[in-house]
C-alpha cells in the first residue's frame, strides 16, 4: 500500500516559529534587557535591525522546513522526508508504532487542526516522530492505516494460535450497542486535585527565580535602607508578606493543575483506553490494554489522609502524556474505596487485593535506623555550632522516625494466581498491581546485615517506554521472598513463555 506524499497544514509554519521562540526565550529576553538598556543613535537602528533579522530568520526556517517537509505511507512504514540543509529519511514500519496521540493547542485549535504523536515500542522520553499540524479527518486516516488493520490481523492471529484456524459460523441477530464505560473528572474533583498537589513548590520556585531577575530595576537596597527599621521590627508585616506569597502560589498551582486536567475523560474501547483532557492544550491520549505493563496507586502525604489516591498507568511504547515519574495518569483522584470498582470497570485483569501480608517486626528497627541515623549525624553539629537555636533541628529525627515506621508500616505484598501486588513508600505511599507475564525480571537481594535477620529485598522490573522501571520492597521475611520467587519462576518450569 502506498499513499501520496504530502505536507503538513501550513499552521506548521506558526508552530515551529512559537516552538523556536519558546527555545531561545531565555537569550532573547537577555538580549531585550541589555540590547535596549544602550540602544540609542546608531547602536539603537543596529538594534532594532538584529531584532527584525532574528524574527525573519526564525519565519524563514519554519517556512523552509515546512516546504521541504514530507510524510507518507508505504510498505507497511510511516516514511518521512525532511531537513533545511541536510535531507533526511525516516521510516517507521508498521508493526513497531504502538499508539497515535493527537493533542490540540492554541493554534491548532484556531485553524481546526490537531498534532499527531507517533509512539513506537521502545520509544525514549520524546515520541518517535510528530506531524504538529495535520487536519483531524487526516488524523483520522493515519490512525485507521497504521494501528486499525495492525491490531486486527495480531487479532487474528493470537485467536487462531489459542483456537486453532477460524471457522465460518452463521451470522448472529444483531444486538443494541454496549455502553462504553466512561469516567469524567468534575470540576470538584479537580479543585481537590489541585489542592492537595505539590505543584505549589513548583510555582513558588517559579515566582522567586523570576522575581530575582529584576535587581537591575527594583532597587532592593534602597527599600531594606529606607525600611530597615520598619522590617526588623514588624515581624507582622514579614509573615504576612510570607503568607500572601504562599496562598497565590498556591492559588496559581490550583488553577494550573484545572487548566491541565479540565473536561479529564477516560472511555474504555473495546480493547483500548481513550484519554482526554486540557482546556488551553486539549490532549488525546490511546492507551491499549495489551500495552499496560502495571498499575499503580499513589497517595501523597495531603491525600491519604482524606482517603483520595491518583491511578496511573505503565505502559510499553508510550511516553505522550507521561505524568509523575514518566507514568500516565488513568484517574487524577479518586476515593480509595472506589478504586476497585473503577479497576473492574476499565482494566479487568488488574484486581486490588486488600489482604495484603505485611513485614516481620525486626524489619521495623532497620527502617527507623535507615532515616533517624542520618538525621541524627546532621543534628548534632547544627545543634552545637548554632545554639540555642539549632536544637530545633533534632526535630528531624523525630521526622524521621515518624517516616521510618510509616514506611514500615505501609510495605507489604501479595500474589495471586498470575498477578503480583507490591506496597511501599517513599514519602508517598504506593501500591504496584503487575501481571506475571508482564515481570521482565523477579530479584531477591540480600546483603550482609538483612542475611544476619533473615531478610529480602524484593524487586520486580517491567517494560516501558523508558526502557524499564523497578518496584522494590525491603526487608520482607525470608521465607515469604522465596515464596515470591517460586510462583514467579513456576511457570518456567512448566515452560510457558514469559
Amino acid at each position: 500500500m502506498m499513499s501520496e506524499k504530502k505536507r503538513m497544514h501550513p499552521a506548521a509554519i506558526v508552530v515551529a516559529f512559537f516552538k523556536q521562540l519558546r527555545e531561545l526565550l531565555f537569550p532573547i529576553i537577555i538580549f531585550v534587557f541589555f540590547g535596549s538598556s544602550s540602544g540609542e543613535g546608531f547602536f539603537g537602528i543596529i538594534y532594532i535591525a538584529v531584532m527584525i533579522l532574528w524574527f525573519a530568520g526564525l519565519i524563514a526556517i519554519g517556512v523552509v522546513s515546512w516546504y521541504r517537509f514530507y510524510y507518507w505511507i508505504e510498505d507497511g512504514e510511516l516514511r518521512m522526508e525532511y531537513g533545511v540543509f541536510v535531507r533526511k529519511r525516516r521510516f517507521i514500519p508498521q508493526e513497531r508504532i504502538q499508539t497515535l496521540d493527537t493533542s490540540e493547542g492554541l493554534v491548532q485549535r484556531f485553524f481546526g487542526l490537531v498534532k499527531v504523536q507517533i509512539e513506537t515500542a521502545g520509544g525514549g522520553a520524546e515520541a518517535e516522530a510528530s506531524l504538529t499540524a495535520v487536519t483531524k479527518e487526516e488524523a483520522s486516516r493515519l490512525r485507521e492505516s497504521l494501528l486499525y488493520y495492525k491490531n486486527k490481523a495480531e487479532a487474528v492471529r493470537e485467536n487462531a494460535d489459542v483456537y486453532g484456524p477460524k471457522l465460518p459460523v452463521q451470522q448472529e441477530p444483531s444486538v443494541a450497542p454496549v455502553e462504553k464505560p466512561t469516567y469524567k473528572a468534575s470540576w470538584k474533583t479537580l479543585f481537590i486535585l489541585g489542592t492537595t498537589s505539590g505543584g505549589i513548590g513548583v510555582v513558588l520556585s517559579a515566582v522567586i527565580a523570576f522575581t530575582s531577575q529584576f535587581d537591575q530595576f527594583v532597587p532592593y537596597e534602597d527599600i531594606i535602607d529606607r525600611f530597615g527599621m520598619v522590617l526588623q521590627t514588624s515581624v507582622y508585616l514579614i509573615a504576612s508578606i510570607v503568607f500572601v506569597v504562599l496562598f497565590l502560589s498556591w492559588l496559581i498551582s490550583i488553577v494550573m493543575t484545572m487548566f491541565k486536567y479540565g473536561n479529564f475523560t477516560v472511555v474504555k474501547d473495546d480493547d483500548e483506553l481513550l484519554i482526554s483532557r486540557g482546556i488551553i492544550e486539549k490532549r488525546q491520549l490511546t492507551i491499549s490494554l495489551k500495552r499496560i505493563q502495571a498499575i499503580r496507586i499513589s497517595q501523597n502525604l495531603l491525600r491519604q489522609p482524606f482517603g483520595y489516591a491518583t491511578v496511573y498507568v505503565e505502559s510499553a511504547g508510550s511516553s505522550g502524556g507521561k505524568e509523575s515519574d514518566f507514568s500516565t495518569i488513568l484517574f487524577p483522584l479518586l476515593k480509595v474505596s472506589d478504586v476497585e470498582a473503577h479497576l473492574k470497570a476499565f482494566v479487568p485483569s488488574y484486581m486490588l487485593t486488600k489482604s495484603v501480608h505485611g513485614l516481620p517486626k525486626r524489619s521495623m528497627i532497620r527502617y527507623l535506623v535507615r532515616l533517624m541515623v542520618p538525621a541524627l549525624l546532621l543534628s548534632v553539629p547544627i545543634a552545637y555550632f548554632f545554639q540555642p537555636y539549632g536544637y530545633v533541628a533534632f526535630l528531624s529525627v523525630v521526622i524521621g522516625g515518624l517516616l521510618g515506621y510509616s514506611q514500615y508500616k505501609t510495605a507489604g505484598w501479595a500474589v495471586g494466581k498470575e498477578q503480583l501486588q507490591l506496597s511501599y513508600r517513599h514519602l508517598s505511599k504506593n501500591t504496584v498491581l503487575v501481571r506475571k507475564k508482564r515481570i521482565q525480571s523477579f530479584e531477591l537481594r540480600e546483603s550482609f546485615f538483612q542475611g544476619k535477620r533473615k531478610l529480602f529485598t524484593i524487586k520486580a522490573a517491567i517494560k516501558t517506554g523508558l526502557g524499564g522501571k523497578n518496584f522494590q520492597v525491603v526487608d520482607v521475611e525470608q521465607d515469604d521472598g522465596e515464596r515470591i520467587y517460586e510462583w514467579y519462576s513456576y511457570a518456567k518450569k512448566q515452560g510457558d513463555v514469559m
